[in-house]
């Protein structure tokens, strides 16, 4: 039996419209392609910012197959900073990484096939990436 992952979905901005948040997911197998899954279940919640939407989908996700959480915030200086957070098919997490003024520092599991999956998001999000980076705890805690 497939478990179900609990994914938050948002599009939210500030009155001022100086702060926005995106959170979004994506279903992809071992090659980046992405994959079909099917959602169980929509519950609305309170967005981050007062202007937007914001739910969490419970999904339920295909064997081999990997899910990209992230989690993106535009900054009064225009500046895009973000959280990603990569899950197998049970639910277990695989790698934590963060985005900052251009670059991905993978903070836990900095395994290849992790970064390859990384890339494919930005490459498919297109957003800039100048370096990505595995911080020397990631690689301690994965030996």
């Amino acid at each position: 039996m497939r478990k179900s992952l609990e994914l938050k979905v948002e599009r939210s901005r500030s009155k001022s419209n100086l702060h926005k948040r995106t959170t979004l997911y994506l279903v992809l197998n071992k090659d980046c392609e992405r994959v079909s899954y099917e959602i169980v279940d929509k519950i609305s919640v309170k967005p981050t910012y007062s202007v937007g939407s914001a739910e969490v989908h419970r999904v339920l996700v295909p064997e081999d197959s990997f899910v990209i959480q992230a989690s993106f915030t535009l900054n009064i200086k225009k500046r895009v900073s973000g959280e990603l957070l990569i899950f197998d098919s049970n639910g277990k997490l695989l790698c934590r990484a963060v985005y900052r003024k251009l670059k991905v520092r993978v903070t836990q599991g900095g395994d290849p096939l992790m970064m390859k999956l990384l890339k494919c998001l930005f490459d498919s999000l297109k957003l800039i990436v100048k370096r990505y980076t595995i911080l020397q705890i990631a690689k301690r805690a994965a030996s």
